[in-house]
């Protein structure tokens, strides 16, 4: 009786989820008006990345003239070209995807059940509408809107090919692998990651009863690449930020194996929980984002065993993704946009784990 108390409960509570989601839409509708309108200087300024993107679009046509490391703004350029590049409408197409597209992608990632459950739905989408800088990244002609739909829809992908016949799997796999690639011209190291991780995850899923062993695995590995000098154009990377990019100094390329370690753990927990906290808007940040992702992280570990094939895989790619990113950036603010993918993993993790325990619930119950 009193699980079906609680499970009445969770049910009706997302009644609640809903009305705070459409709260949010509204806000972010008048926002997004506002700032398109008004705040010129903010968003469609002050030398942002969407500033680049906009001028590589409209001047740098002569072939050689710019190198960009980024597919985003070369589509620009091409749309541009026949015509169909306007960066208001394309501000506002991404700004719609945000509240459309990506919420609904996240929501078929997360979902196990053949029914619909109403908390998670409810939770799912809030947590995609409710994300600041997620939204931050949707009010200019950003890449973060596209990239990260199509990185769920990648994932969503695989997800498909683990749960259909080997003809069918092969198919989405294939396309999962090409629209890795298409990822790693959009960023490099997310797409890379994506790529390899079914190959880390099929060696891991085969020996996962050894979890302390890939633990030690892990940093035996990072150190050998430290040492080997794999890691070192990653590292420099890291070092280019130093002229006004660095927030954190905290370098990591003339460090001993145990020093490089001991800074690489500082630089990851300091980076993925936001645990430096420098200004008044690191603290908000802290509050709105690192917290909830504290609490789904911490709930993910208590309730480990309940994961399932496809949580395991996000695991390994949260694992990859969050590394690659995390030993070659030293700087909070670009932290906070890189760590999105790293959030989405865990928190789809977190949707699936707690999704399991009720169905096992629900069974004991029948």
């Amino acid at each position: 009786m009193n699980s079906k108390l609680t499970l009445a409960q969770l049910i009706k509570s997302s009644k609640f989820f809903w009305l705070l989601i459409l709260f949010i839409v509204l806000l972010k509708v008048l926002l997004f008006i506002y700032f398109s309108l008004f705040v010129d200087d903010t968003i469609f300024g002050g030398g942002s990345d969407a500033d680049y993107y906009h001028r590589y679009a409209l001047y740098y046509g002569a072939a050689g003239s710019v190198n960009t490391t980024s597919l985003w703004p070369v589509m620009l350029r091409f749309f541009h070209e026949f015509g169909l590049y306007n960066r208001d409408i394309f501000s506002l197409i991404l700004f719609v995807t945000s509240l459309t597209l990506t919420p609904y992608l996240f929501y078929k990632l997360v979902k196990i059940q053949a029914n619909v459950f109403k908390p998670v739905k409810a939770g799912s989408i809030l947590f995609i509408i409710f994300y600041p800088t997620f939204f931050f990244y949707s009010l200019d002609v950003y890449r973060e809107v596209f990239m990260f739909s199509v990185l769920l829809l990648s994932l969503l992908l695989y997800k498909k090919s683990i749960e259909v016949n080997l003809l069918k799997s092969s198919v989405y796999f294939l396309i999962f692998l090409g629209l890795s690639y298409f990822l790693y011209l959009l960023r490099p190291y997310m797409g890379l990651a994506l790529g390899i991780t079914p190959f880390v995850y099929l060696i891991f899923s085969k020996t996962k009863r050894y979890l302390k062993t890939w633990i030690i695995m892990y940093f035996g590995i990072l150190v050998m690449a430290k040492v080997s000098g794999v890691i070192d154009p990653i590292l420099l990377y890291r070092g280019g930020f130093g002229t006004g990019g660095t927030t954190l100094g905290i370098e990591l390329i003339d460090k001993n194996p145990i020093m490089f370690l001991a800074y690489y753990l500082l630089s990851f927990f300091g980076q993925l929980f936001g645990l430096f906290v420098t200004n008044f808007a690191a603290v908000l940040v802290f509050f709105l984002e690192s917290v909830p992702f504290i609490l789904a992280f911490t709930y993910l570990l208590i309730n480990i065993r309940f994961m399932n094939r496809f949580a395991s895989f996000l695991l390994t790619f949260f694992i990859i993704y969050t590394t690659v990113w995390v030993l070659g950036n030293d700087n909070l603010g670009t932290a906070v946009r890189l760590r999105i993918p790293s959030f989405f993993a865990i928190f789809a993790c977190m949707f699936i784990v707690y999704q399991v325990k009720i169905k096992l619930s629900l069974n004991k119950i029948i």
